[in-house]
C-alpha cells in the first residue's frame, strides 16, 4: 500500500514537471519562430534599402545620360519622357520610409538628396548655358562637366559606404536569422522527445498500478470466496444454535422436570442444593443459545426497511414490559419520538434491551425512573466514527437512576459477553443485549454510546438518521 501511495505521488509530480516543462518549451518555440519572422522581415527590408539605394543611383545615372545625350545632339527627344524630378522625389520619399529607425542612414539620405539636387543643378545650369552656341566651344564647359563628373564621384561614393553599412548590417542580421531559425527546429525535436519521455514513464506507472489492480481483483475474488465459506458456515452455526444444539438441551430440561415432580422428595438437602444450581445453569444455558441466535440473525435492513414511528415502537415495547414495570413501580417519561427509516422488528428489539436493563439494573430501594430525551444533531457537530459530516440525526436518550458502571467502560459495554464487574450481582444475562442495540443501530445507518457513574445512573444515546 505504501508503494502504490509512492507511485502515485511520482506519477503525480513527474506529470506537473511533464506539464510545466511543456508548456515552458512551447512557449519558447512560438517566441523563436516569432524571432525568425521577425529577423527575416528585417534582413528582408535591408535588401530593400540596398536595392533602393542602387535604384536611386540608377535614375541619377540615366539622368545624366539624358541630359549629355541633349547636349551632345540637341535632340530633344531625349529629355521629352523623362520626369527626373518628379522620380527622384518619390524615391527619397520611399528611402526615407525605410530608414526611418537607422538615425545614421538617414541622415546619409539627406545627404544623398542634397547631392542629388546639387547635381541636378549643375545639369540643369548646363542647358540653360547650352543655349549659347559658343558655350559648348569654350573651355567653362569643359570645367562644368568635370565639377559634374566630381559631384558624381561624391554621390557614388556616399551611396557606397550607405551599401558597406547596409551589407554589414544584412550578415547581422542574416547570422541572427540562421540562430533563430535553427532554435525552433532544436526546441520542437526537445518538445516531441520530452512528451514520448513523459508517455513512456506515465505508461510505466500505469501499467504497475494495472497489474496491481488485477492482482487486488484476484485477491479480492479469494477474499469474496473465504467470506462465501464463511457465510455459509455462519449459517450453519446459527442452524446448528437453534436446532441440533438445543435438542440435548430440551432433553435436560425434561429429566430436570421429570425428577423435580417425582424424585425431590426423596433428595437430601445437599442434593436438592446441587439440583437447583443445575436448573440455573440451565436457564442461563437457554438464554446465552437464544441470545447468540438473535445477535447472528440481526443482519442489514436490505429492501425491508419502511417508516417506522417510534412512539409506536415504545408502546410496544412498554407493553411487552409491563410487567417489570408494575413490580418495581417504575416511573418512565418520554418526549414525543420522530419517525424513522428502519425495520420495525429491529427497532422494538433496541428498545426492549435498553428499557429492561434500566429496571434490571436498578439500585435497592429506588425506584427506577427512566427519562427518554429527542432532539436533533447535525453530523459536523458529533465526533463519532459511525456517523456522517453531512447527515442530520435524531438523538434519543435514555436516562435512568439505577446502579450505573464506570466511566472507563463507556464503549467495552457494547463487546459481545462482555458484563461489568458492577453488574454481576444484579443480573443473570449473558452480555449480548447491548452489542445486539449497537448492531441494530449501525444497520440503521446509526450508532448508540453510553455514559454512566457508579450508583449515579446510566445515560444511552442512540444516533439514528433524520430521513430526506
Amino acid at each position: 500500500m505504501k508503494s502504490s501511495s509512492l507511485r502515485i505521488i511520482y506519477s503525480l509530480i513527474v506529470f506537473i514537471l511533464g506539464i510545466v516543462l511543456l508548456s515552458v518549451l512551447t512557449v519558447l518555440f512560438i517566441y523563436e519562430n516569432w524571432q525568425t519572422k521577425y529577423t527575416f522581415d528585417k534582413v528582408n527590408q535591408t535588401n530593400i534599402v540596398r536595392y533602393s539605394l542602387e535604384e536611386t543611383f540608377s535614375i541619377l545615372k540615366d539622368a545624366e545620360s539624358a541630359y549629355r545625350g541633349y547636349l551632345l545632339t540637341n535632340d530633344s527627344s531625349y529629355l521629352k519622357h523623362y520626369p527626373v524630378a518628379v522620380s527622384l522625389d518619390q524615391q527619397f520619399k520611399y528611402l526615407d520610409s525605410l530608414v526611418i529607425k537607422d538615425r545614421v542612414q538617414t541622415e546619409n539620405v539627406k545627404r544623398l538628396k542634397v547631392l542629388f539636387d546639387e547635381r541636378m543643378a549643375l545639369l540643369n545650369g548646363l542647358l540653360e548655358k547650352a543655349k549659347d552656341p559658343a558655350y559648348k566651344n569654350s573651355k567653362s564647359f569643359y570645367n562644368d562637366l568635370q565639377a559634374g563628373v566630381r559631384k558624381m564621384e561624391r554621390t557614388r561614393q556616399l551611396l557606397d559606404q550607405m551599401q558597406e553599412k547596409q551589407l554589414k548590417l544584412l550578415q547581422l542580421r542574416q547570422e541572427y536569422a540562421d540562430r533563430h531559425s535553427v532554435l525552433p527546429t532544436i526546441i520542437g525535436i526537445a518538445v516531441s522527445i520530452f512528451s514520448i519521455l513523459i508517455f513512456i514513464v506515465a505508461f510505466y506507472f500505469t501499467n504497475i498500478e494495472l497489474r496491481k489492480s488485477v492482482h487486488l481483483n484476484k485477491e479480492l475474488e479469494s477474499k469474496n470466496l473465504q467470506l462465501e465459506k464463511y457465510a455459509w458456515e455462519l449459517s450453519s452455526f446459527t442452524h446448528i444454535t437453534s436446532h441440533d444444539m438445543q435438542e440435548p438441551l430440551r432433553k435436560i430440561e425434561l429429566f430436570i422436570s421429570m425428577i423435580d415432580e417425582r424424585e425431590k422428595d426423596q433428595l437430601s438437602p445437599n442434593a436438592l442444593k446441587y439440583f437447583g444450581k443445575i436448573k440455573e445453569s440451565v436457564i442461563r444455558m437457554r438464554q446465552l443459545f437464544l441470545s447468540i441466535l438473535n445477535f447472528s440473525l440481526t443482519d442489514q435492513l436490505r429492501n425491508n426497511a419502511e417508516d417506522v414511528d417510534l412512539n409506536s415502537v415504545l408502546d410496544e415495547t412498554l407493553d411487552a414490559l409491563k410487567v417489570y414495570i408494575k413490580d418495581t413501580n417504575a416511573s418512565i417519561n418520554c418526549d414525543t419520538l420522530p419517525v424513522v427509516e428502519g425495520v420495525r422488528y429491529q427497532l422494538v428489539q433496541l428498545f426492549e434491551n435498553i428499557l429492561s436493563n434500566a429496571l434490571k439494573y436498578k439500585r435497592v430501594d429506588v425506584v427506577p425512573e427512566i427519562n427518554i430525551r429527542c432532539e436533533i444533531v447535525d453530523g459536523t457537530l458529533v465526533e463519532l466514527r459511525d456517523l456522517k459530516k453531512d447527515k442530520k440525526y435524531h438523538v434519543i436518550h435514555f436516562e435512568d437512576n439505577g446502579i450505573g458502571f464506570d466511566p472507563v467502560y463507556g464503549d467495552k459495554i457494547f463487546e459481545i459477553f462482555q458484563r461489568l464487574h458492577t453488574r454481576k450481582q444484579h443480573s443473570q444475562g449473558v452480555g449480548i443485549g447491548l452489542s445486539i442495540c449497537r448492531k441494530i443501530a449501525q444497520n440503521h445507518n446509526g450508532t448508540i454510546t453510553a455514559k454512566g457513574e457508579i450508583d449515579n445512573g446510566a445515560s444511552f444515546s442512540l444516533y439514528l438518521p433524520v430521513a430526506d
